[in-house]
């Protein structure tokens, strides 16, 4: 763990992550997707927000497929011009058609009468480039995860997902990012706001 500038941590982890072979892809996905199960996040939850992987990221495909089996709804966030740089979430069945948005992201081929914004949701899994030990987070520098964190408070409940190796011993945060409540990680989940969750 080491502390170096944002520009530099996101490069370098962005390249950790793209070095990550299928097998381990795997592992770490149904590690992560145990671990979410077998603690009580989702225990009162009915609609869930996850993220299609992109660039490395955690494979959420494993997590998908287990929210749907459990009956929850899940829905994938939307990043579209049309909505001035503020996340919206759409539903997300089996049979969903995709798109690739502007930032070679999947996301739902949807109306804009049909999104519904972060308030609808009870748990939002946040994607992350690194985080440290104090719950910080590196996107990937949009800004769009940072505009709904400001607002979770008493609405949804935010969790970072992301490889072990993504841990940092800080992250020199902007003025208006605020540090995540839990990451989970497939060894281990970080926790620093998590007590009514467990």
């Amino acid at each position: 763990m080491f502390v170096i500038d944002r520009t530099f941590q996101r490069a370098y982890f962005r390249m950790l992550r793209k070095k990550i072979g299928i097998k381990e892809q795997k592992i770490s996905s149904l590690r992560i997707s145990d671990k979410i199960f077998n603690c009580k996040l989702l225990c009162s939850c009915k609609n869930v927000a996850v993220f299609i992987s992109f660039d490395g990221e955690i494979d959420t495909s494993q997590l998908i497929s287990e929210l749907w089996k459990k009956k929850y709804n899940v829905f994938l966030p939307i990043i579209d011009s049309m909505f001035n740089k503020t996340l919206f979430f759409s539903q997300y069945f089996p049979n969903t058609r995709l798109q690739l948005n502007k930032f070679n992201i999947f996301e739902p081929i949807i109306r804009k009468e049909v999104v519904v914004s972060c308030q609808e949701m009870d748990v939002i899994m946040v994607p992350l480039v690194a985080f440290d030990i104090f719950g910080y987070r590196l996107g990937m520098g949009g800004g769009f995860y940072d505009k709904i964190l400001n607002s979770y408070k008493n609405k949804f409940f935010p969790v970072g997902l992301a490889y072990d190796f993504q841990l940092v011993n800080k992250i020199i945060p902007k003025p208006w990012e605020i540090p995540l409540p839990a990451v989970f990680t497939p060894n281990k989940l970080w926790e620093w706001n998590f007590n009514n969750f467990k």
